[in-house]
């Protein structure tokens, strides 16, 4: 018997109506589209409406007002039913008028048949309407004219305002005298005039003939229903040819360029006295011997033939000057040169200066030298915080200071056509790698000297000179390159400009053997012997030491084990994940000398691990990302 009431009590709750459910308004205007919803039942409810003459409402919530008053919005289930009470209002009757189109500065009269409503435009910049429901147009464009009852219910129509206008004349805004010219308007139906007949006449076309030299307006006329409207543009009619006039320094060294411009396009330049001055094509001008040239740039026009003129200044020069050459790839920005003197073993820079490329050459002069034998060295602004790109470059187009050109120069005399041809690295993809360490001594070959930090260190084909990849070295002295073809061999070498640097030549990296960990340099900070030179093999090298590496990092699951090691040893490698459980465990022989040996870690998910490799001679622990 409790069973029996209880269960009656649960149907009675579940077929008690609900008020929360249902989302829509509760007020429309007739002719509406509404759409609702019943959170409580989400499938299988049955909608209805109690008065089919104010609203209807499909199987799927959908309710169209068709009539005023109030109706009940249902939807049911077997256990709930959710209600709404919708209240439909009256729209006002569709806006009529006698035209929906008006000129700027008229009115026209617009009306609705339900009494009450007030009126608005939605661009009033476009046309205004007051409580009368005349509409008065403003500007051209087109406005949305609204009537809204008192209960918000609104009908609109579009009322556009039209206005006077002509697009601007297109053409050229010169002619010779005899000479003719099309003006075009993108607006139809104008008619052309000229104000000035006697310099200029035009057709109904919009030909335009030059009778004498001057200027005259040239006015385009469209008229329409709302008026006139007019564009206005200048002709001049010349009967000589315009040459602008030359703007650049007037002075140049010989050997250096200074750059011409004229406003003027066409023309061509020449010089009075190539064996003083010569010009390029696009103005550039060259300083070949003291003395003064005049630089011309001739145009052709209605004159025939003429020129504008520039004299230039050519100063003997007593320092020393180039170029700066990109080869075929152009380079913009900043670029610093340097005049470097060897004293013993100390390099310094007695002089620098930075010039601004634009293109695949920039010139640079050092004005007065003291006597003295020179390297001339220049570096791009990208290569000197390590960017891709150029390498810093002597003159000619060495590497580093040993292999450079030296320049015997003598003080006031000039040594013009230094030219540094730069090299420019290239984006290298391959197995090979090459690491090692720079540290800071007195080069006596000792393990516990200090790191040297932010060095910049280049690698370059041997055979092509072709700069592969360039690093700084990190906190530990520690620099290395990955991703090389193999099969090539390289050198590397450290880049500092006060010391003479040795590179590490001859590091071969085949397929069987595509590493090489211990191209190790030792810098001498000595004030008599500042040097930077590949550490040799001896019984204190610290390439005699054992080094372990594991790349790349991160990785995919395949992780290169290379090592350098002074004897064979087995060693064990030991993969662990964050928490310190062993995921990868394994056992390898390391041979004398340098080596290599794959790992696969591709069976682990993505995240961070450490690795250890740990044997008689070498405890290695790193951390190392898996990214699938």
């Amino acid at each position: 018997m409790k069973k029996h009431f209880l269960l009656t009590i649960i149907a009675l709750l579940g077929c008690m109506a609900s008020f929360a459910s249902i989302t829509g308004p509760t007020g429309a205007c007739t002719g509406a589209t509404i759409y609702y919803h019943d959170s409580a039942i989400l499938t299988g409810g049955i909608w209805s409406s109690s008065n089919t003459a104010v609203a209807t409402v499909d199987a799927y919530g959908t309710c169209v007002t068709v009539g005023t008053g109030t109706t009940t919005i249902s939807c049911s289930s077997s256990l709930l039913t959710d209600i709404l009470v919708l209240t439909v209002t009256a729209a006002p009757a569709p806006i009529t008028g006698v035209s929906f189109t008006v000129c700027a500065g008229s009115t026209t009269t617009l009306a609705d048949a339900t009494p009450g409503g007030t009126w608005s435009s939605s661009v009033p910049s476009v046309a205004t309407i007051n409580a009368s429901g005349w509409v008065y147009g403003v500007a051209g464009g087109t406005t949305n004219i609204y009537y809204t009852m008192p209960g918000g219910c609104s009908v609109s129509q579009a009322v556009t305002v039209g206005a006077p206008f002509v697009d601007s004349i297109y053409g050229s805004g010169s002619v010779c005298v005899g000479s003719s010219l099309s003006l075009t308007d993108a607006t139809t139906g104008g008619v052309w005039s000229v104000a000035t007949p006697a310099v200029a006449t035009i057709s109904t076309s919009g030909l335009i003939t030059g009778l004498t030299a001057g200027g005259t307006l040239v006015s385009y006329t469209v008229t329409g229903s709302c008026g006139s409207s007019t564009a206005v543009a200048y002709v001049s009619v010349s009967a000589t040819t315009g040459t602008g006039t030359i703007t650049g320094p007037s002075s140049v060294f010989v050997g250096n360029t200074i750059n011409l411009s004229d406003a003027v396009t066409g023309g061509a330049w020449s010089s009075s006295n190539t064996a003083i001055a010569s010009v390029s094509a696009t103005g550039v001008v060259t300083g070949v011997a003291a003395g003064t040239a005049t630089i011309s740039y001739g145009v052709t026009g209605c004159g025939g033939l003429a020129y504008a003129t520039h004299s230039v200044t050519v100063s003997a020069f007593g320092g020393i000057s180039g170029h700066v050459n990109f080869g075929s790839v152009a380079h913009y920005g900043p670029v610093k040169v340097w005049v470097i003197t060897l004293t013993g073993t100390m390099l310094a820079a007695i002089d620098s200066t930075t010039v601004y490329a634009a293109g695949t050459s920039v010139a640079y002069s050092f004005a007065s030298e003291p006597t003295n034998s020179y390297r001339i060295k220049a570096a791009t602004l990208d290569s000197l915080f390590l960017g891709t790109g150029f390498i810093p470059t002597y003159h000619t187009s060495s590497f580093y200071w040993s292999t450079a050109d030296v320049l015997a120069h003598t003080a006031g005399v000039g040594d013009i056509n230094q030219d540094i041809n730069m090299a420019y690295g290239t984006v290298t993809s391959g197995a090979g790698f090459v690491a090692g360490d720079v540290t800071a001594g007195a080069n006596k070959g000792t393990s516990t000297s200090v790191p040297v930090n932010g060095m910049m260190m280049y690698i370059f084909d041997a055979a092509s000179l072709q700069l592969m990849q360039a690093v700084r070295t990190d906190a530990t002295g520690h620099y290395s390159f990955s991703n090389l073809p193999v099969g090539a061999t390289y050198y590397v070498f450290p880049d500092s400009l006060n010391y003479a640097t040795t590179p590490f030549a001859g590091i071969a990296l085949t397929a069987a053997a595509p590493s090489m960990t211990g191209a190790s340099f030792k810098q001498n900070t000595s004030a008599t012997a500042m040097t930077i030179k590949p550490i040799g093999v001896g019984v204190n090298d610290v390439t005699a030491s054992a080094s372990i590496l594991a790349f790349p990092n991160p990785t995919n699951g395949k992780v290169n084990i290379t090592w350098n090691m002074p004897s064979s040893e087995e060693a064990t490698i030991v993969v662990a994940d964050i928490t310190g459980r062993e995921v990868f465990h394994s056992n390898i022989n390391m041979t004398a000398g340098a080596g290599v040996n794959q790992i696969d870690l591709s069976s682990l998910t993505s995240g961070l691990y450490t690795i250890s490799v740990k044997s008689a001679a070498v405890n290695y622990n790193n951390k190392i990302q898996v990214q699938h």
